[in-house]
């Protein structure tokens, strides 16, 4: 959750505030024979596409010399920037100090740990978890990312969600993550609380149930419109969806806080504009990326698969395949497990986990309804559409977000049929 990229300068950072300098500082540390002669700045992403913190794209131009030849050799490099908006007031609103910490803890301390974890159990790259992006630097405001267009990789459409193959692409990925994180808590236990020390819950805590009451309250209103008008009469369906919201906040903190023995340092916010894929030239997917690690929390790894199931597919996609892709993450997760060193902790066998998975993503679903209510008005408007956020609230003083994108006809359909899921599974 969080906020658009707008125009408006006073309420996102108009510029990435970086000069040729500071640029230069940063390249140096790799390559100190590397002269960065110019830069060019772009916005990095468009309306609605990007939430939380102001995207840059920079396209470096520079030279180096070849073994202290006089010849130079061209070097060109394009990044993106994402910094904290400039307004400190819309900053406190959406406590975003806060979750550009886990970002940078989680490149500066949590990918670092879990890559050098792995290479001590393997020496193949593609049996390990590396899809995120190559990161220059990450400090207090400001995380300096490789371009991964330059690698070929694009985002989903937006609107559109995941279709099939992106869904098992991303699961597969999203498996040897957790499986990382798993093996390395179970086997270096101290180093591991050391990590999730660093990470503070972004959304889902107590300390912020009153903070966030309005916008909930806002979100509760508008799903039961959505569902009530698209099902009439469905009385045991609105009932228990009415259970749940009664204090829908307080069941996201218990979900999220709740014991699990597969807990693990999870994504947090595995949706559609957070995941990227790269294709061959047959349109098949070789390579599944994820960015955007603000939101990463410790615990059960349903979570994840939870708000990436029901935040990005329909319902169509979910009857047809849900089995096939929990059983697409269980088979990686087996695979990484055995690699890693660390199956035998976790299960007695292979049939014993797939159960542990059902088990706790049956517990977790209704996390997704918690989850979709924030993102498919989101994810289903036009860009022309996508809420403004930060516009919202005093400049005088820190104000709760409201949310003021009217829910349309295919977020009404969603929603719905997450909620006619979720009761008929008995998951609700």
């Amino acid at each position: 959750m969080g906020v658009n990229d707008s125009d408006n300068d006073e309420l996102t950072s108009s510029t990435s505030k970086m000069n040729l300098q500071m640029l230069q500082k940063i390249f140096e540390k790799t390559d100190p024979d590397l002269i960065i002669d110019t830069y060019e700045e772009a916005k990095g992403s468009g309306r609605g596409d990007n939430y939380t913190a102001a995207l840059f794209r920079l396209s470096l131009r520079g030279h180096t010399r070849a073994n202290d030849s006089k010849k130079k050799l061209r070097w060109e490099q394009t990044v993106i920037c994402k910094r904290l908006p400039d307004c400190r007031i819309k900053r406190e609103a959406f406590k975003s100090e806060a979750l550009f910490r886990n970002e940078v803890a989680f490149y500066n301390a949590i990918m670092p740990e879990l890559v050098a974890f792995q290479k001590r159990k393997s020496n193949h790259s593609s049996e390990i978890f590396l899809a995120v992006p190559q990161c220059f630097l990450a400090q207090n405001d400001l995380v300096m990312l490789e371009d991964l267009c330059v690698r070929r990789f694009t985002m989903p459409d937006r609107q559109a969600g995941l279709g099939h193959e992106q869904m098992k692409a991303t699961l597969e990925e999203l498996s040897k993550y957790h499986a990382a994180s798993l093996a390395y808590k179970l086997q270096c236990p101290n180093e591991f609380k050391k990590l999730t020390a660093k990470i503070s819950e972004g959304m889902f805590s107590k300390a912020n149930a009153e903070w966030y009451k309005n916008y909930y309250e806002i979100l509760t209103k508008n799903a039961i419109q959505m569902v009530s008008q698209t099902i009439p009469g469905k009385v045991e369906y609105l009932d228990k969806l009415e259970n749940f919201l009664a204090n829908c906040f307080g069941n996201m903190v218990e979900l999220v806080s709740r014991e699990s023995k597969l807990a693990v340092i999870c994504h947090g916010d595995c949706w559609t504009n957070n995941i990227l894929f790269k294709y061959d030239e047959n349109g098949t997917i070789t390579e599944t990326c994820f960015v955007d690690f603000q939101m990463i929390r410790y615990g059960s790894f349903a979570l994840d698969l939870a708000y990436l199931i029901y935040c990005c597919t329909d319902a169509a996609l979910r009857k047809a395949h849900l089995q096939n892709w929990l059983q697409s993450y269980h088979q990686q997760l087996v695979k990484s497990l055995k690699l890693l060193g660390s199956l035998q902790d976790v299960c007695t066998n292979e049939a014993d986990l797939f159960r542990q998975i059902q088990e706790e993503f049956k517990n977790c679903a209704r996390f997704g309804l918690g989850a979709a209510m924030d993102m498919l008005p989101i994810s289903t408007c036009s860009s022309e559409e996508a809420p403004d956020l930060y516009s919202s609230g005093s400049d005088m003083a820190a104000t709760p977000p409201e949310l003021n994108v009217p829910p349309n006809e295919v977020c009404r359909r969603k929603m719905t049929d997450i909620v006619l899921e979720l009761v008929d599974g008995g998951m609700l």
